[in-house]
């Protein structure tokens, strides 16, 4: 291989590994969004005289979706070891829901049952690449020589 041929791919590869962190930045803001909602509905259930321990999980996921999308953003060297922890704790989580059925008792239609098991699957493939993406080399080395341009 020439040295053109090298550069270009890894300036494809540069560019890739971009792309994907946009992506991921894009998600989590969306499930920001969305675990907002749950954590404001736990604040309002606390001070309706509800335990902690109920809410304890729609509690934290909200503000460590937010370091998350700081990490990502910033491109902070803390960041990928995060994102595998939530992911482990996610994936786990959502497989002991499903195999305890657990997931029958949220709603009462077969339809959503069937719509719930879906998106958990869903979930669970999303998290498992993250562990996937997060441990590879290059993006480690990414999120450890952040770049110059402070726009991405």
């Amino acid at each position: 291989m020439t040295q053109d041929s090298v550069s270009i791919k890894t300036a494809l590869r540069e560019a890739q590994l971009n792309l994907s962190v946009r992506i991921f930045i894009v998600i989590y803001c969306i499930l920001a969004v969305l675990f907002s909602f749950a954590f404001i509905d736990s604040i309002i259930a606390l001070s309706n005289g509800d335990s902690v321990r109920a809410h304890i999980e729609d509690l934290l996921s909200l503000p460590v979706y937010l370091l998350i999308i700081l990490g990502l953003k910033r491109r902070r060297k803390w960041t990928p070891p995060l994102i595998c922890g939530v992911a482990c704790f996610s994936m786990l989580n959502m497989l002991i829901a499903t195999l305890a059925g657990s997931l029958h008792q949220a709603v009462a239609s077969p339809v959503a049952v069937v719509l719930v098991y879906l998106l958990n699957g869903a979930f669970i493939l999303f998290f498992a690449y993250q562990l996937y993406f997060f441990a590879q080399k290059d993006v480690r080395e990414l999120f450890r020589n952040r770049p110059a341009d402070p726009s991405s």
